[in-house]
């Protein structure tokens, strides 16, 4: 918007110039004359006022040609050897040079040229002004569209930000729900191993101690043995009830271990592989960036072992050692050592999403075939409390 007011108030300005140029040195002019200069200042009011749209290179070369032409025809018939109008001219196809480079080139040669031809007396100085005036009026125009084209290139860069910004938050909320979704999975997997485990030992612990009831009176031996049997169902249900509180309570947030843990099951559920998750420390509560990452890096670690691995065993150890957290995938597959891993778009979104947080991830292969991936991230900020080991 500055550059366009600055361009509107230099042709008000050039527009003034003319008029006045006119007036001053060309009415004492024979009419003849006066008629010619007044139709070369009306070119110039086309040259300037006309619609950039309207303007060709063709309109433009015709109008400059019928410029230099009038000037020809006063010098030749009228005498007349004043070439101030042909200033303006080389100002304006200056201007022009970024549309018509070498057609822009030409015409202002040939203003140059009838500017020498037409001048008395000849001189050097004043042609080298015209092509001074050029190379200015060029240089400001580069620079004005350098400078446009350097807004305009800042603009994309913070539209593509704003864009990147918002698909990365809509990723993230994404990740987030799918890692809700797993651990509610997980949630409801646990509830149903907690009813069919627990519910059947306590519904048979319920008909022994009913039948424990009739025994005591007339069998008391029998008796003895069927309560040993009642503490082992009992003992039982209580390992089940165990097992189950550590699970809940592995991830109050449900959105660390658990869904972690969420997402095997759901590959499990799919794939005929054999997974097996192994916690090998206690596991403190995880910041949901770290929460992310975690689960992103195992998702697409498991996803590539359905993809290519042609294995039949995942085995996924997690622990935290020295307030880092410590991810294992390792699979039997057809990976050997002697092949050199060819680290795709997924393999490399991983080690650049763990070193964004500060982590590694690196591959090496298992014994005596497969692939092992760690990830290491460091944990940003620990809860209170840990989870115990199960």
């Amino acid at each position: 918007m500055l550059f366009d007011a600055n361009t509107r108030l230099i042709k008000v300005i050039a527009t003034i110039a003319l008029l006045y140029v006119l007036y001053k040195e060309f009415t004492n002019q024979v009419f003849e004359a006066v008629i010619g200069f007044s139709l070369i200042i009306l070119l110039y009011f086309v040259l300037l006022w006309a619609r950039e749209t309207w303007l060709s290179g063709v309109k433009y070369a015709v109008i400059s040609l019928l410029i230099l032409a009038i000037e020809l025809i006063l010098n030749d018939v009228y005498g007349i050897t004043d070439a101030a109008l042909l200033w303006p001219l080389v100002w304006i196809l200056a201007t022009v040079y970024d549309k018509y480079k070498y057609l822009s080139s030409i015409l202002a040669l040939l203003t140059i040229v009838v500017f020498i031809c037409i001048s008395r007396p000849v001189t050097f100085t004043a042609p080298l002004i015209l092509v001074g005036l050029f190379i200015v009026v060029l240089i400001r125009k580069i620079w004005k569209n350098a400078y446009r084209m350097k807004e305009l290139h800042l603009q994309e860069i913070n539209k593509a930000h704003q864009e990147l910004k918002e698909a990365h938050a809509e990723l993230q909320e994404a990740t987030m729900n799918s890692m809700k979704y797993a651990a509610l999975e997980e949630r409801i997997r646990l509830a149903r191993e907690i009813h069919d485990g627990l519910g059947h030992q306590l519904t048979s612990l319920i008909i022994q101690l009913q039948a424990l009831e009739i025994m005591l009176p007339d069998e008391p031996k029998k008796a003895s043995e069927v309560t040993t049997q009642l503490l082992q169902i009992a003992r039982q249900a209580m390992a089940e009830v165990r097992f189950s509180v550590r699970e809940w309570s592995s991830d109050e947030m449900g959105l660390g271990i658990i869904a972690l843990k969420g997402l095997v099951s759901q590959i499990q559920g799919r794939s005929p592989i054999k997974f097996n998750f192994v916690q090998e420390s206690k596991i403190s509560e995880w910041p949901n960036e770290t929460s992310i990452v975690l689960y992103r890096t195992l998702q697409e670690s498991l996803t590539n072992i359905l993809r290519h691995s042609n294995a039949t065993s995942v085995t996924i150890h997690l622990q935290e050692v020295n307030d880092e957290i410590i991810l294992k995938v390792s699979d039997n597959g057809d990976y050997v050592n002697e092949v050199p891993l060819k680290a795709g778009f997924g393999l490399n979104g991983m080690i650049e999403r763990c070193q964004q947080h500060g982590g590694t991830c690196t591959f090496t292969s298992a014994k005596p075939h497969g692939l092992c991936i760690e990830i290491t991230l460091p944990i940003e900020k620990r809860s209170h409390h840990d989870i115990h080991n199960p």
